[in-house]
This record gives C-alpha cells, structure tokens and sequence, in this order.
C-alpha cells in the first residue's frame, strides 16, 4: 500500500476538532490555521458560490485572506478560499419567523465587524440585535442590549476593539452610537457629545460605519450615511473632526468601513455606493481600489414589472370620484399636466371593497360598497394611456375587524376585548326649541386588525389577486404596518408566532402576495420610515420591503415632519430640501431593488391653512422641484378630497425640465 495513501487515510480518521471532522487538502489555497479553525466536513459538502439573492450584500476581506459576508438569504457566510467559495455559518443567529414558516431563513444580518487583531473574533448585527464569534462564526453569543440606547433603535454599523475584548461600539440608523465595555452589561451614549449629528427632533444622522483607531485606544472614526462626512475624536472625544476623504467631492455615500492590518501598515476600507477606497495610516494616503458591484440581480421579471412602474406622474383619486363626468374630468386634468396615472381606491381606510368584486368573503361580511365602474374606469383611463393604480389598505380594516366577534382584530391585553383607539369629537345638537347644545364624546375612526393573521393576508392577496385579473396596472399596498397611535401599551397580537417580530410579520404577508401578483407591486411608507432605516416600531422597514416591491412610495408630507426637524431653513425651501434629501435617502437604500415614486402633498392643514394662492402654489412646486432633482421615476399628488387647487402652473413643464 503506497505510504501518502495511507497517510491520507489516517487524516481522514482521526483528525477532529470539537468533535467535528476535517477534511484537508494541501493543494487548497488556504490561510496556515489551525486546524479547529477551519471547515467540517458538512461544510465543505456545502461550499458554494451564492448567486441571484444569495449574493453577498457586504463583504470584508482580512490580511490572512479569510473573508466574510452578509447575505439577505443566507446570512453569514465565511470563505477560507478568497472568496472561491462560501461556507453559512448562522448557527444561533436568529430566524426569520416568515411564511411558508419553514424556520430557513436567518434574520437579515445589518452589519459586520472583524477584531483587526483576531481575525477569528467577528461581530454582526441584526436589525435590534448584537451576536459575537470568538471562533469565524462557528459559535454565537448574543451580546445584551439596553439603556439609553431605545426600543426602537436600529442597528446600522458595529465595532470590536483591538485593545480589549469586552468593548464594542454600536451605530444606528437615527439615535447615534453607543459603547460597551464589559459585553453589554452596561452601555454609554458616546455620540451626545456630536452634536453636528443631530438633525431635531430627537432625531441624528445615520452612522453608516464606525470603528476604533488602530494606534489609538480611545479614539473613534465614523462615517455618517447619506454624504454627510468621515469624522475621527481626538483629545479624549472631547472633539470630532472631519476627515478629508475624496469620495466627498463626487458626493459618495459611505456604507462602510473597515480597519485591517495590510503588507505596509495598518488600512481603513471605507465602501461607499460607487466604489472602494483604502487609506494607509502609515502613509496618511488614500487609494481607490474598485468600483462597488454588489448589487443585486433583479431577474427578468423584476425588471420589467420596474420598466411598467417607471416614470409615472399622477394624482389620487378617491371611489366617489372615477364615474362618468368626473372621471373625465380628472383625466382632462392629466392630459392638460402631462401625467400619465392615477391611484385609485380599491379598498378604503374602513375596509370598503368599492369596485363590483365577485368574491365570497367581502359580501358576507357586509364590506362591499360598489361606488365606480371599475371596467369604466380601465376602459377610459386606458384609452387615453393612463396607468390605474389600484390602491388597498390592508390593517386597517372596520370588516374585518367586527368580523367572527373581533376574531382578526388587534387586541386590548387589560380588557380583553378588541383594542380600540378613541378620539375626542365633538357633536352639535339642536333640540325642539332650536337651541344648539355641543357634546364632546370618544369615538373610534381607526379600526386596526391583526398583521400577524394569515386570514387578513389572504383576504388581502385575494382581492389583489382579482383586481389584477380585471386588468389594473398596478397594486398599491396602503397602511401596511402596525398602529401608531393610541395606548399602544394595551396591545396584544393573538395571532403572533412565537419569536415572530414585526417586521416578520409584514414580510409573510409580501412573500404570500408576491408568489402570486406578477404585476408591479407598490407600497406607501411613512416619509420617515423612507428617511431613515427603521422597522422595530411599526414594522415598516424599507431595507425589507424592497426585497418584495417594485415601487416605494414615501408620504414626504412637509407638514408631517416636525417643526424642529430641518429647522434652520425656509419653510418653502425646507419643503424642496425634504423631498430632495429623502427621495435620494430612499434610493440610496433600495438600490437597484426598487424604484422611488414619492406621494407629494397636494394639500393644506395646520398653520400652511393661512398661506396665500401664491405661497402654496410655490409650497406644491418646490416639493416637486426637489423629487424631480433626485433619483425618482415620478410622483402622485396626494388630496383627500380630489380638489387639486394647489396646481396652478403647468407641471407638463416641470415634468419635462425634470426629465432632461
């Protein structure tokens, strides 16, 4: 028997580590480690290189030629092979609790850090949590969160100190960055300090990456998401400066950085949405290495159902205005402004199926109210080239909510009834003698149901599934996220999967919907949903939703934002800045997943009820100024009532300006 032979076979028998068998092979270009830091035998059966969805969204490179990734699919993955091929690697890591339930998913993994130290100690983040790997992801431990950082925060960047084990730094997408010393036990708010990253509002700048100084122990350099800068502490932290950094000048956005030790010193890569760059310490010198390709593949299909959603300039129109005069007037009004769709009410804020729907369950629980034509209404907009938005608001839901004794309705926790969110409303009576009394009494005008209900998914999806059969262009998902108002402490969700978060529950309902509607699918966001990466308050996380949806559409409300936010502007000017800013903010997170068509407010309340003719004309244009500047494909004017009497300029011509 030939001795290399034999050799091989007694490698293969007792080499272990951890109890785990490893399979070597000598010819393999790997990193000189040992031995229980490299791949089992189960997962070099699954080496492979992801593609399509699968394809890493972040990658990091270390000196020894270990790499790590983040995949929307499959999690974490590690390749000792520069990147040939990858290992998953998310034992412990949390699930996505998400329709078919078949527990295969990781959550969606927010950030990474590598210990430019230890190449084996390794850090990743979910979107409101934090895990560490002392040994290349082969083990997990969560790392404990808590004050001051909130509930609501969301977890964008993460760092290990080279100098000590037990600290860490963390970065979010609106509350700053925060510091742990002792693995979590107790945190400090490092960035209250900062305050150039405050926007108002109880509102910062996102920090897109953050790390430790290499050289010096107690010194921070971040990056701030969105083209707002590079900064390093000195002097204790007691002062921040800004960096000089060259993507600056071609207005990059940084959405990452890392530090790791090279051949000639120590590097800072820093990832921004167009390329690579790397600094040398050592040489204080800034180097572009290549262009940024990580982007995902949208397949055929996406790309044409994105092709049909493309350039679309419209308004909203509610059921009871689409029928015969009207009807044609609105689309005279299209014509004459050189728009080309319109969004139209399908199902309402109570749950009202306003259309002639052939289906079961909407006329036995007493929710169909026919108010148009809705092949009328096809026959005529289609006619003139005008693209039918059909628009169906899924929580929120009267029906649905009396439906079975409150079976699918949010619910009170304390009371054990259905949760209602009451309002004060006044009411004027006049009696036999013509007096007027005025009464004030609560009343219920939101009616919420349950968004973890696989019931209210499918009646959702059924009605989409039959307006795409009637021949609409698209469907628009309205008010799809949990409640904002009200007591929110009394909630309880009957129908929640254990581990189930909302975010979850908001992607089982798009996963179940997109195996079915090939159309262009389109979602509302809250404009600071759209501003800034959130999800962990009302579930509404653009980051996931553009993984489902073909089209985002931020409700940018000037009038919505509060006052304190952007203070330091004109307000007129400050309504450009917001659409401008946000719309841009918007596509810089999806990418190239989906396209941007903001809703723009086309009416006035507060104090804008006091602007003249001539302010508010200018209030509308300098909000469609500032979309049309940014990367859009259109917009939709929003008025509750269909009375467009803030357009008093022709928008065919900032239509076509904004298309140059």
């Amino acid at each position: 028997m030939p001795k290399d032979f034999l050799l091989s076979g007694l490698l293969m028998i007792f080499l272990f580590a951890g109890g785990m068998l490893i399979v070597l092979d000598a010819q393999e270009d790997e990193p000189a480690l040992p031995v229980s830091q490299l791949a089992t035998r189960n997962e070099r059966k699954a080496l492979s290189a992801p593609s399509g969805s699968g394809s890493p969204t972040y990658i990091v490179s270390t000196f020894s030629g270990i790499t790590y990734a983040l995949s929307r699919e499959q999690g974490f993955l590690v390749s000792f092979d520069r990147g040939k091929s990858w290992i998953e690697r998310n034992r412990e890591l949390p699930k996505r609790i998400v329709h078919p339930f078949d527990n295969s998913l990781t959550k969606h993994l927010t950030a990474i850090a590598v210990d430019p130290l230890n190449e084996g100690r390794v850090a990743v983040t979910t979107a409101e949590q934090i895990f560490l790997s002392e040994n290349y992801g082969g083990s997990w431990t969560q790392v404990p969160v808590g004050k001051p950082m909130r509930s609501s925060s969301y977890f964008t960047s993460i760092a290990l100190s080279p100098f000590n084990r037990d600290t860490l730094l963390v970065g979010t997408s609106f509350n700053g960055f925060f510091e742990t010393r002792d693995r979590g036990q107790s945190w400090q708010d490092p960035s209250l300090n900062v305050r150039f990253l405050y926007r108002g509002a109880g509102f910062y700048e996102e920090i897109s990456g953050i790390s430790y100084h290499p050289l010096v122990e107690d010194e921070i350099i971040f990056s701030t998401g969105f083209g707002h800068g590079l900064y390093s502490s000195s002097e204790g932290r007691s002062t921040w400066n800004r960096l000089d950094f060259p993507g600056d000048q071609k207005r990059e956005y940084i959405q990452g950085l890392q530090i790791r030790q090279g051949a000639d010193g120590w590097l800072m890569e820093v990832r921004t949405d167009q390329v690579f760059w790397q600094y040398n310490f050592d040489r204080d010198q800034w180097v572009l290495q290549q262009n940024n390709h990580q982007s995902v593949d949208r397949g055929i299909f996406r790309r044409e159902r994105i092709r049909k959603a493309s350039g679309r300039f419209g308004i909203y129109l509610s059921s009871y205005h689409v029928s015969g005069e009207e009807l044609d007037r609105h689309l005279d009004f299209l014509s004459h402004h050189g728009m080309n769709s319109l969004t139209v009410d399908c199902k309402d804020d109570f749950g009202w199926i306003t259309y002639d729907t052939g289906l079961e369950i909407p006329r036995k629980i007493g929710a169909v109210n026919k108010r148009f034509d809705i092949d009328e209404l096809l026959q005529k907009a289609k006619s003139r080239g005008i693209y039918v938005v059909a628009r169906l608001v899924v929580f929120k839901d009267r029906h649905l909510y009396n439906y079975q004794d409150n079976k699918h309705a949010v619910w009170n926790r304390h009371t054990d009834s259905p949760w209602r969110y009451l309002v004060e409303a006044e009411e004027k009576e006049t009696d036999a003698d013509g007096e007027e009394t005025t009464t004030t009494r609560s009343v219920q005008r939101e009616y919420w149901v349950d968004p973890f209900d696989p019931f209210v998914w499918q009646y959702n999806l059924s009605l989409a599934i039959e307006l795409q059969e009637r021949g609409v262009d698209e469907i628009q998902f309205d008010y799809i996220r949990f409640p904002s108002d009200g007591n929110l402490s009394e909630i309880t969700y009957r129908h929640r999967r254990k581990d189930m978060s909302r975010i979850d529950a908001l992607e089982s309902f798009l996963r179940l919907v997109r195996g079915s509607i090939h159309i262009p699918i389109s979602t509302d966001l809250y404009g600071f949903n759209s501003w800034h990466r959130m999800g962990n308050w009302i579930g509404q996380s653009i980051e996931m939703l553009a993984d489902y949806v073909d089209v985002i559409c931020p409700m940018f409300y000037p009038s919505h934002f509060p006052i304190e936010f952007i203070a330091d502007m004109d307000y007129l000017e400050r309504a450009r800045q917001i659409y401008q800013e946000g719309t841009t903010r918007a596509a810089s997170i999806v990418g190239n997943r989906s396209i941007i068509r903001p809703y723009v407010q086309a009416f006035l309340i507060g104090q804008e009820l006091e602007m003249t003719s001539l302010e508010y004309s200018r209030y509308l244009v300098e909000q469609i100024e500032g979309t049309l500047s940014a990367p859009s494909s259109g917009f939709t004017l929003w008025n509750a009532s269909n009375r467009y009497y803030m357009v008093r300029t022709n928008l065919k011509l900032l239509i076509e300006a904004g298309s140059l």
